[in-house]
């Protein structure tokens, strides 16, 4: 893929800080043929990852990029300042703006209103033929003469998106988010300078003259700046500020919204780091660990906990590894290993002698590792739900786009795994997690009833805080276990397996579970009908039914 050729990738990249669920379209980007230089993306999928680090985690409501600056005091969006057809005619007209005689209802607009590099004019365009596409930010000229222009934010309205209605930006620098920005691009002084400066509605000429330079000079440093973000237009910089100031705006207001973040429990490692965990059901009850998915967390919803209870189980529940604070020597597969021998160590100091094992899906590794390295302290294993080993018989082709994607990337671009988890935290904190989990979950109807489920969705945004309390690195090691072949925890084992198996999985279809049970010996439960990938919260007492009946040494 030439170089030019990554450009709108980098501005798709770049558009989801201020829109994370344009994530979605980056992916079926990088999922086209020739997309094959993801490396040469990995500094701007850094570059955005820490641009929604910086608004995370408390972002709240949905809105377009440009909300804040659109809606007028009662909430309702304010009256256009200027508004045209689809085939340009001038509809409305501010006059205390636009007070040229050339510019009234019914003609024709003129020319001089979109400049003379046609770049205002390109992007209305755009926008009329991508209709999915937010509000954009345009530079309209307010007469023949004026050579400033002034920024508004243009959008369709009207029925069937019949009018185009353009908003003077109100938008300001803000020293402490403009600082934030700065710092999260790794701006130098003068590009920060430069930015506050387009972002106050201010030219590149003016810019010069300020600072005593050439314009040639500033110029220049427009273009350094703009090839650094790996975007294109001045307006383009703005758009992305526009979007992150929106956002850590929302973000600074509402954390003191948020619930605890702290665990219920937390022990010291012998090396001083931290193993948090939940516990749940009788403290003389049956021991079980439970070993949790991506988006789950280690909290158990209410029916969870009534199906363990039912079974006289005690269920302790660690957090995965970089979750809720956790920290890690290792990477990728050395982890599980490293893992497994802090879940000895949590057996050693709760006075546990063994237990049995549940996994939910990705934890399936995890789960493996620990009966094949320490049988006596794991006495068997029940994998609700399972991810299967990437093999030469596993190439992902089988999983949904919003799966396959991250997974085939996560070994040649970890920055974009980040750069994923970051938008979906996001996304999910918005309140809009819904297209995320189509993507993955869309084709399973068991599923998406499943995530429609009101105690189900309370958990999985209570379980974001500690999920990505320290950044993205605990999504992104499961996505990179995920895509790696961890079939050496399935040979040789010495305690039972089984595995629960839905007719609706569909990141482990049913014949591909089967050939998996049958290669290593595992006992096969199902497929369930009814039952999808997210099997812990579908039928959970069948879960625990089967984690009871293993034997304790």
């Amino acid at each position: 893929m030439p170089n030019d050729s990554l450009d709108p990738l980098i501005r798709d990249a770049y558009a989801i800080a201020a829109q994370p669920e344009r994530l979605m379209k980056l992916l079926t980007l990088l999922e086209k043929p020739g997309a094959e230089n993801e490396q040469d993306l990995q500094p701007h999928f850094a570059n955005v990852t820490e641009l929604l680090t910086e608004i995370d985690p408390s972002v709240g409501d949905d809105f377009s990029t440009y909300a804040r600056d659109l809606e007028g005091t009662n909430g309702l969006l304010a009256q256009p300042h200027l508004s045209l057809s689809t085939s340009m005619t001038v509809l409305n007209v501010d006059e205390e703006i636009f007070k040229s005689a050339d510019l009234n209802g019914g003609r024709s607009a003129p020319d001089w209103l979109f400049g003379v590099d046609g770049e205002a004019y390109a992007q209305v365009k755009k926008l009329l033929k991508d209709r999915s596409v937010g509000p954009a930010i345009v530079r309209l000229y307010t007469d023949r003469d004026d050579d400033r222009g002034v920024l508004f934010a243009a959008q369709l309205s009207g029925d069937s998106n019949a009018e185009l209605d353009f908003r003077v930006m109100r938008l300001r620098w803000n020293d402490v988010i403009g600082n934030a920005f700065a710092r999260s691009l790794e701006l130098t002084a003068t590009e920060e300078q430069l930015a506050e400066h387009l972002v106050n509605g201010l030219s590149v000429m003016e810019f010069a003259a300020q600072r005593k330079r050439a314009i040639g000079t500033a110029r220049n440093q427009l273009k350094a700046l703009l090839r650094k973000l790996g975007i294109g237009s001045q307006t383009e910089l703005i758009s992305l500020y526009a979007g992150f100031s929106s956002a850590f705006a929302t973000a600074e207001s509402l954390e003191q919204q948020l619930p605890s973040s702290r665990s219920s429990h937390k022990l010291t490692l012998p090396d001083g780091g931290d193993l948090p965990f939940e516990v749940y059901g009788d403290p003389d009850g049956k021991p079980v660990l439970y070993l949790h998915a991506t988006i789950d967390g280690a909290y158990l919803t209410t029916r969870q906990q009534d199906a363990a209870a039912q079974q006289g189980l005690r269920v302790i529940a660690p957090w995965l590894p970089f979750y809720a604070g956790s920290k890690m020597e290792s990477s990728g597969l050395a982890v599980v290993d490293e893992f497994v021998e802090r879940l000895v160590y949590l057996l050693d100091q709760l006075e546990i002698a063994s237990c049995s094992v549940v996994s939910a899906r990705v934890a399936a590794p995890y789960g493996m590792a620990a009966i094949r390295s320490h049988p006596k302290r794991f006495c068997g294993l029940v994998m609700a739900g399972t991810i299967l080993p990437a093999g030469d018989d596993n190439d992902f082709s089988h999983l949904a786009m919003g799966y396959r994607a991250p997974l085939r990337l996560a070994r040649i671009a970890p920055s974009f795994v980040r750069l994923y988890f970051a938008a979906i935290s996001t996304m999910v904190r918005r309140g809009k997690s819904m297209a995320y989990f189509r993507s993955i979950y869309g084709e399973s109807d068991a599923d998406m009833k499943t995530l429609n489920r009101s105690d189900v969705a309370d958990l999985m945004q209570r379980s974001m805080k500690r999920t990505f309390e320290d950044g993205y690195e605990s999504t992104a090691q499961q996505a990179i276990l995920t895509a790696s072949d961890w079939s050496k925890w399935c040979r040789e084992l010495e305690v039972p397996v089984t595995v629960i198996s839905g007719d609706e999985d569909r990141l482990a279809p049913p014949d591909m579970v089967r050939k998996f049970c049958d290669r290593y010996g595992f006992r096969l439960i199902g497929p369930l009908e009814d039952v999808g990938s997210l099997a812990i919260q579908q039928v959970p007492h069948q879960v625990f039914e089967e984690a009871a009946k293993i034997p304790l040494d």
